[in-house]
């Protein structure tokens, strides 16, 4: 039953030890069928450690096998809601329950649980909680109904969506309340997509739109857009338990271009006027969540008119066809949605025959895909065996889409590349193996292909899209039909690029900003066409790939993980400047280093240094670490780990992977081991660790093995006091760095080491944090900005100070990001003219001049305040 039957022993013994109970039989039973014994075991373990009495509830669970089983297909199925269930082991209760478990979601019934809930609340962030929390108690008992085969696929997506239009409305309510709102909002909240048809994933976004009542004062429409802002943020802000949804405003009139926010007046002059075929078929699955009554009779009267006209003219079905041939050139055969036979060609097809047919028969107006498909088999437009097959194929197709995405609570679409994913997801499927999986979704797929082609065909692409695309760019065409012109069906990209304006304008920033990740978008697929869908600006969450990753991954795929997530966050930095890029990076190194140390059982500590350790990374930068293993006897084994570590990272590289460990900061530098003991680390510090060495030490954090490892750095570095000596040699040294490490035409330039650069604010935390440990409480914060705010708490700084450091740390670690992404080597402000033309204008400011003036001002500041601290701390000029 268990992979790893050793590791299961120890685990059972444990647990038999908690209840004072032997176990095996109810291992044997509880675990019967479970899609993954080995994690199942380790949550539950974890989850009844999480428990007041742990005792008790395995006692219970012994003597009511069959809702241990319920509750191991939780623990063996998705990490995301074994992690809610230890977070809140009462949750547990749930499941455990029976009368708990058959209550069906009822949108009425949360509002009014919700509202209990929130009229405790303590304030507004608890609130939100709250609504975080009222998520996880309802989406357990869905997921072990459907989990258990208790509940149909449609009932499930019913629950799902039952849930989200409660927790919507309550967001709304509670948001309204915050800006100070009485009475009914003027506005409605339509739902698009999955949530408008009642079809919601597990971790679907929600597709919204706000609609707000005609004749809005300016004051009003202002206070009603901020409140709409809000309610973004209150829905899809991650808290200590996540997000509530991820919001996506784009399908709303005119887009991501548009206000967020519109008139019903003016939403039914761009359908009447402006919509494109596409925007049509999106408005049929439309639905107001909530709105006053008249704002809602109008919205369906423009629903039923925009999407059911009298006649569905051939060029608008041609239209529609064509955007769904070039959505599917950009797909992968692993894409469930929109590849071929997948869940679009169903919902396409579905759509086109009720919009074609709609205007004369109103039982086609319906939103959710298997209720239009029993609607056009009841109006004979589909044959009963076609329904029948398409249904099959869809429910099929999004119940293997919610098993990927219930694993690692992910909006994705892909199924794993790797074996062992295909396995639990088969197993998940209820199927023998990944073999039965395959072969079940060819079958599925060959089927509604079939049906799909049959009924409505395929578009050619038009054929000057590549010229149009180039005529376009202009300039930067070039890079751009290098990159496409490779692609497997480059004219469907063209044609796809030609016709979405959205499309057309991420991929012209890109090019124009980070001409360095084009050859790597160039050499997958998979970025491309998350760049082209939009799909980049979500939260992908790159990082939980790279853990995902089996430990017998080939280099080629891990370095391909690697690679691919720091396009990825890169790109999304290009389209959203204010994304925090370093810290995703940093979260994806850290997985990569574990993954790396987890594959090889290592023995030894990973402790990042620097820009690693503290949060400011550019993707140019390189990884610094320290490893300590804590037992002597282990050194020799821990030394051969590291030398193969190095060597996997090296294959990684071979395979274009952007990572460069840095060990030059060890003990004895480039000539000491690699793996230092504790003991030897601690003998090394009180016999032979230099000044420099103290203040490299100054930002640590761990990255993989124990807590005590970082502590034991942190400590060194604070160990001397930084006598008016120590601190006159360490000046020395920055003035030293200054002069060799930088020519004297770039110490204007260089944004890290330069006068006023990032290296000016580091040394000024850092010195007096060396200087007064206790009242800045050194080795307690390792953020720049944390630690900076120390300083201003100990009164080392001012109000005025904090703020202008905060703000010239934050531009610096912008511009750095910029200029390697733009390609320029050595964080150097370029002097070429019309480089700097070009970074003045992506920058938003007029020309060179003015750019070269904002950054002067803000490295004199940093400069002088870098100063003024050196003279406060007494050093000699």
């Amino acid at each position: 039953m268990f992979r790893e039957p050793e590791s299961a022993i120890r685990a059972i013994e444990r647990l038999e030890s908690l209840g004072s109970m032997p176990l095996s039989d109810f291992v044997s039973t509880a675990f019967r069928g479970c899609p993954d014994p080995d994690g199942a075991l380790t949550n539950f373990e974890r989850w009844l450690r999480s428990s007041s009495s742990p005792e008790t509830q395995l006692r219970f669970l012994a003597q009511s096998v069959r809702l241990a089983r319920l509750l191991m297909l939780i623990f063996g199925a998705s990490r995301h809601l074994s992690d809610a269930l230890i977070q809140n082991p009462e949750l547990a209760g749930l499941i455990t329950d029976p009368d708990a478990l058959r209550e069906r979601p009822q949108r009425d019934n949360i509002l009014s649980e919700g509202r209990t809930l929130l009229a405790s609340s303590s304030s507004f962030t608890h609130s939100l909680d709250r609504l975080r929390f009222l998520k996880q108690r309802w989406q357990l008992p869905i997921v072990v109904n459907d989990l258990a085969g208790l509940w149909q696929a449609e009932e499930v997506w019913r629950a799902i969506s039952e849930v989200a239009d409660a927790l919507i409305q309550l967001a709304v309510e509670t948001v309204a309340s915050q800006h100070g709102w009485s009475g009914s909002l003027p506005l409605m909240v339509i739902a698009y997509g999955k949530l408008g048809g009642g079809e919601v994933n597990y971790s679907s976004d929600v597709d919204l739109a706000y609609v707000h009542e005609d004749g809005l004062s300016d004051d009003d429409l202002r206070r009603l857009t901020r409140t709409c802002e809000a309610i973004g943020r209150a829905l899809g802000d991650r808290m200590g338990r996540g997000s509530l949804y991820r919001v996506d405003l784009r399908l709303r009139p005119y887009g991501s271009s548009g206000p967020i926010l519109r008139s019903m007046r003016a939403v039914e002059k761009y359908f009447d006027a402006y919509a494109e075929p596409w925007e049509r078929q999106a408005l049929l699955r439309t639905r107001p969540i909530l709105g006053g009554p008249e704002l809602v009779e109008r919205w369906e009267a423009m629903r039923g008119s925009v999407c059911f006209p009298a006649r569905l003219s051939d060029r608008s079905v041609e239209e529609m066809v064509a955007m769904r041939a070039r959505i599917e050139e950009t797909a992968d055969q692993d894409d469930l949605k929109r590849g071929v036979g997948g869940i679009r060609d169903v919902e396409f097809l579905t759509q086109t025959l009720q919009m074609v047919h709609g205007g004369s028969r109103s039982a086609l107006r319906v939103r959710g895909t298997l209720d239009a498909l029993r609607a056009l088999d009841e109006e004979g437009l589909l044959d009963p065996a076609s329904v029948r097959t398409l249904a099959d194929g869809y429910r099929f197709l999004r119940q293997l889409e919610h098993r990927c995405q219930l694993v690692g609570d992910l909006q994705t679409h892909q199924l794993p590349g790797h074996e062992a994913g295909r396995d639990h997801l088969a197993r998940l499927m209820g199927l023998a193996g990944r073999a039965d999986l395959e072969e079940q979704l060819s079958l599925h797929r060959r089927s509604v292909r079939s049906l799909y082609e049959a009924h409505v065909g395929a578009a050619e692409a038009p054929p000057s899209a590549r010229r149009l695309v180039a005529e376009r760019l202009g300039p930067l065409a070039p890079p751009a039909l290098q990159w496409f012109d490779v692609q497997p069906e480059a004219e469907a990209y063209y044609a796809s690029l030609a016709e979405n304006e959205g499309s057309l304008g991420r991929v012209e920033r890109v090019l124009a900003a980070a001409p360095m990740l084009v050859p790597r978008l160039k050499s997958s697929l998979a970025v491309t066409e998350l760049l082209l869908s939009g799909e980049i600006e979500e939260d992908l969450d790159w990082a939980s790939r790279v853990r995902d990753l089996p430990l017998d991954a080939s280099p080629e795929q891990v370095a391909t993980s690697l690679r691919n997530g720091w396009t990825v966050l890169g790109a999304r930095w290009i389209l959203d400047p204010g994304f925090p890029i370093a810290e995703s990076l940093g979260k994806l190194y850290d997985e990569t280093l574990s993954h790396i140390a987890k594959r090889l059982s290592v023995e030894f500590d990973i402790v990042a240094l620097g820009s690693y350790a503290c949060g400011d990374l550019s993707p140019a930068s390189d990884l610094d670490v320290v490893l300590l293993v804590r037992e002597t006897r282990l050194h020799a084994e821990a030394e051969a780990h590291a030398q193969q570590s190095l060597a996997f990272l090296a294959a990684l590289k071979r395979y274009d992977a952007p990572v460069e460990l840095d060990l030059r900061l060890r003990p004895e530098g480039g000539k000491g081991l690699l793996v230092r003991t504790y003991e030897g680390f601690r003998k090394y510090e009180l016999e032979d660790m230099e000044l420099w060495e103290r203040f490299a030490l100054g930002r640590t954090r761990l990255v993989h093995g124990s807590t005590e490892s970082s502590g034991l750095l942190a400590k060194a570095s604070y160990a001397l006091p930084l006598t008016p000596e120590r601190l006159d040699e360490l000046v020395a040294m920055k003035r030293r760095i200054e002069t060799e490490r930088v020519l004297p035409t770039h110490r204007r330039r260089n944004v890290k080491l330069g006068h006023g650069g990032l290296s000016d604010i580091e040394w000024l935390v850092q010195l007096h944090q060396m200087r007064y440990p206790t009242a800045t409480h050194a080795g307690s914060a390792v953020r720049t900005d944390e630690r900076l705010r120390l300083l201003a708490h100990a009164h080392l700084i001012n109000a005025v100070e904090l703020e202008e450091l905060l703000i010239a740390q934050r531009y610096l670690c912008h511009i750095r990001n910029r200029l390697c992404l733009l390609g320029h080597k050595g964080d150097l402000l370029p002097e070429n003219p019309d480089k700097l033309e070009r970074l003045a204008r992506l920058e938003g400011l007029s020309d060179p001049n003015a750019f070269l003036a904002h950054h002067e001002h803000i490295v004199e500041v940093v400069r002088l305040l870098y100063v003024e601290g050196l003279q406060r701390l007494g050093a000699r000029a």
